[in-house]
């Protein structure tokens, strides 16, 4: 089967085990403002509870997808938990993150406009659980990787400003993922919302060193990262949330082969990855959490 798809790493299965919970936490960014990194340390302060998560029983990570050969990374048990779409015209390309879950399958939409989103989903009858956003034809067009289910319920919203973004979590609902597009020249967010007790953190237009503070202020694990750039200077918007993690890593401004040594250093697997091409080739911010093996 003809592929262009190039696969950067193969995990095998892994025992899942219960284990004693590692509360140190390393953040590493490869940024030009922040070349040395930083490092942050997370504790479990005041008792406060925090959502288990365990890891896939095993996993890939892919890119340079041509957006008809999607389906290539998809195999029996195998399903997509994160599209990102990157560059242009002949160089539009995708990456992703594919989990292998026994009896769990993968489906995704693509190159989906704002218009056709609900009935789009609706049809597929899966929820939606990752986003990513594009310009095809002068607009934007969204493509999403869904999963079959009705739980937890899910809305995809458009078109939001930071103001907006900021205002969907609760008590009662969460953001699962979200992605940063241009519409009209003006800066705008796609977000996926979970109706899951317990709320997630954004923090919307930080620099790396601001983001590493409000991580360690309160205390919480990151899930989401999408970074843009404006006048010279490296923003990001995140979801954060209180998870039992292990430790984990977060980077920015990497090259494929470099995801591919943090996560066999960290002895990690890949959470979140978000691709985008700049003028020395593509580059990654990914989300790595460490396998209890």
């Amino acid at each position: 089967m003809a592929s262009t798809t190039q696969t950067i790493f193969l995990k095998r299965v892994v025992s899942v085990l219960m284990g004693i919970l590692i509360v140190a936490c390393t953040t590493d960014n490869n940024l030009k403002a922040n070349q040395s990194g930083t490092s942050t340390e997370s504790t479990n302060q005041g008792g406060t509870m925090k959502s288990s998560i365990k890891p896939p029983e095993g996993w890939l990570w892919s890119h340079d997808i041509a957006p008809d050969y999607i389906d290539d990374v998809l195999m029996p048990d195998w399903h997509l938990t994160r599209l990102s779409v990157y560059g242009d015209g002949k160089n539009r390309r995708f990456a992703a993150i594919v989990y292998r879950e026994a009896g769990i399958a993968g489906h995704y939409l693509r190159d989906v406009t704002a218009a056709e989103l609900d009935s789009k989903i609706a049809a597929m009858t899966a929820r939606p659980i990752s986003i990513t956003a594009g310009e095809t034809d002068g607009q934007p067009r969204f493509s999403l990787a869904l999963q079959p289910g009705a739980e937890p319920q899910t809305k995809v919203l458009t078109g939001l400003d930071e103001t907006e973004l900021n205002q969907l979590t609760n008590d009662q609902q969460r953001v699962a993922d979200l992605a940063v597009y241009v519409d009209g020249g003006i800066r705008k967010y796609a977000a996926i919302v979970e109706e899951r007790p317990g709320p997630s953190l954004i923090f919307t237009r930080v620099t790396a060193k601001e983001l590493d503070a409000q991580l360690r202020k309160h205390n919480v694990t990151p899930v989401r990262i999408r970074g843009f750039s404006e006048d010279g200077t490296r923003y990001f918007t995140a979801v954060a949330e209180r998870l039992d993690t292990a430790k984990w890593a977060w980077y920015d401004e990497i090259d494929g082969d470099t995801v591919g040594s943090k996560l066999e250093k960290h002895n990690a697997y890949p959470f979140d990855l978000d691709a985008y091409r700049t003028d020395q080739g593509v580059r990654f911010t990914v989300i790595m959490y460490r396998d209890r093996n």
